[in-house]
């Protein structure tokens, strides 16, 4: 896996792979660098990584999580934002730059996944990681914006555009971020505009296919575990399935394999199997409402967390 961004480290639902997990992590902030848990199975580069290598300037802003290679967009961000100055530049600072390409091949390690959270270079990132993208990669998660909160910045729609074409799916929008614009008289009004978002990509069941026919024996069943496992991290068996049932139709997997792979996804997921009763619609639709109402009204909500687990 590839934590890009790495600052306050890897979701908790990767701890589910155990001694199977290894991570090369970037973050080029100091303060968050430095915060990070290192251990044999997590590798940790103080670098940003881009579509280029050589020298970038960091603009460090006064809040953390804000900093970025971009420069804030000032006339957005006065304008919808309630504290501003989290977005004011500190000190800008000059930081070594990479490739995911070049750091995969370096390192030896082909991520399957990615988690990039960078402040608007998300697409400067993917197209300096087109081999990963080509050959290993299987779910990407990234903050996508529909805002240009930084200056120049791709938005969700280029982002989506360009994943299409690599030969992935969009699955799920998760952590929605929704600001409120101004004070008009309608503070109690639940949501705002959508600013932001993590946005869930698996490569298609087409394109794994694909990528499985130039592999074999051991390395092309590899390739179909960590595709189940990830699906399944994400509470996406029904992906795994479909994925499995169309390598079986094109003599990708022989017989056994495809039952194999069926019976070990059907077990991990047996446990949260759905019960269904009379009324349990209406029910869920009367909670909702009592907790949409007592929901505390403020200037920004986050909603929903990515994937089903």
């Amino acid at each position: 896996m590839a934590d890009i961004g790495a600052a306050g480290g890897i979701h908790e639902r990767w701890s589910e792979l155990g001694a199977g997990l290894k991570v090369m992590g970037f973050e080029p902030d100091q303060r968050a660098f430095a915060g990070l848990i290192k251990n044999e199975q997590m590798v940790w580069i103080n670098a940003a990584l881009a579509d280029y290598e050589g020298d970038a300037t960091l603009l460090v802003t006064r809040h953390q999580t804000n900093t970025s290679l971009l420069k804030p967009n000032r006339l957005v961000i006065d304008s919808i934002y309630q504290n501003p100055s989290d977005f004011d530049v500190v000190k800008e600072v000059t930081v070594p730059c990479t490739t995911l390409d070049k750091a995969s091949l370096q390192s030896g390690l082909a991520p399957t996944a990615i988690k990039i959270d960078t402040q608007g270079t998300e697409l400067s990132i993917l197209k300096g990681a087109l081999n990963c993208l080509k050959n290993s990669l299987l779910v990407i998660e990234l903050e996508v914006e529909f805002v240009e909160l930084y200056q120049h910045q791709p938005l969700f729609g280029e982002i989506d555009s360009f994943l299409r074409d690599q030969g992935f799916v969009l699955f799920d929008l998760g952590n929605l971020l929704m600001l409120k614009r101004g004070s008009y008289g309608f503070s109690q009004e639940r949501k705002g505009q959508i600013i932001a978002a993590d946005a869930l990509y698996f490569r298609t069941p087409d394109n794994l296919a694909k990528l499985l026919d130039s592999l074999n024996g051991e390395s092309a069943i590899n390739l179909i575990a960590q595709y189940c496992g990830v699906c399944s991290l994400y509470g996406y068996r029904n992906l795994a399935l479909e994925a499995l049932q169309l390598l079986h139709q094109k003599n990708l997997i022989s017989k056994k394999v495809f039952e194999d792979f069926c019976n070990a996804i059907s077990f991990s997921g047996a446990a949260g199997k759905d019960v269904f009763w009379p009324g349990q619609g209406r029910l869920h639709a009367w909670l909702k409402r009592w907790v949409n109402k007592l929901e505390p009204r403020q200037n920004s909500i986050w909603i929903n967390d990515i994937g089903n687990e």
